[in-house]
């Protein structure tokens, strides 16, 4: 099987103005994005209607109301597959600014390639639906279906293989939330869910779940959707 690296940019801003928990993806994203557009193939890469293979967390500092101050220092990572989109960000981020925050110091580094028992999302997994949130217009296998095809697919794109899909790749899921957690994207409110893998002990599974470290688990990604973590086990 190819080998692939997981990066890590670790980003500390200093906001601007107060930021709603609600809105901080959208910000993130939208720093983000200005970073890209100080490079004309960057721009060109943010304008395609693909897989970016990146995914952001949010601020990993946690506002008790829900609001994040003006005047303090945040921090958030940045996880990719490419090397040289993992070096645009470590030089560039630190360098942007928008009008809710400013980019200070950025840090890299690889994320070892360690057994994983348990991948779980730190902000929600989206599917998109015409009719908006998935309860209500698909049962969950389908949802599951999803989940392990845009899986594969990712993975089948960044190793340039077109592997057998003959394998588990996780022996349960669990929904860690009650109801749906609410983002603001724009002008609209998306629905999305924390969830809880548990991988299968094999080396296809062991292999996209390591990739998925990179790119983010479902849909929307590069807006900061699904990005997760990883337990060892003991």
């Amino acid at each position: 099987m190819s080998e692939i690296n997981v990066y890590q940019i670790d980003c500390k801003i200093y906001l601007l103005k107060n930021l709603e928990l609600r809105s901080m993806l959208y910000e993130i994203s939208s720093f983000i994005d200005r970073s890209l557009c100080k490079d004309e193939m960057m721009l060109e890469f943010h304008k395609k209607r693909e897989y970016k293979n990146y995914v952001h967390s949010g601020f990993k500092e946690i506002e008790k109301d829900k609001l994040y101050k003006q005047g303090k220092i945040y921090n958030f990572s940045i996880r990719c597959i490419d090397k040289k989109l993992k070096d645009y960000f470590s030089l560039f981020l630190k360098d942007t600014s928008t009008d809710t925050m400013k980019g200070l110091v950025t840090i890299e580094k690889i994320i070892p390639r360690n057994y994983i028992e348990k991948l779980y999302t730190l902000t929600p997994a989206l599917i998109k639906l015409d009719g908006g949130y998935w309860k209500g217009n698909i049962n969950f296998s389908t949802y599951e279906k999803r989940l392990i095809d845009n899986s594969i697919k990712k993975a089948k794109a960044i190793l340039g293989e077109d592997f057998s899909e003959d394998f588990l790749l996780y022996n349960y899921i669990k929904v860690l939330n009650n109801k749906p957690i609410l983002s603001r994207f724009k002008n609209i409110s998306l629905l999305g869910d924390k969830i809880e893998l548990n991988i299968a002990d094999n080396e296809r599974a062991q292999q996209i779940a390591y990739i998925l470290l990179g790119t983010g688990i479902l849909e929307n990604n590069s807006r900061g959707y699904g990005f997760v973590n990883y337990s060892s086990g003991d």
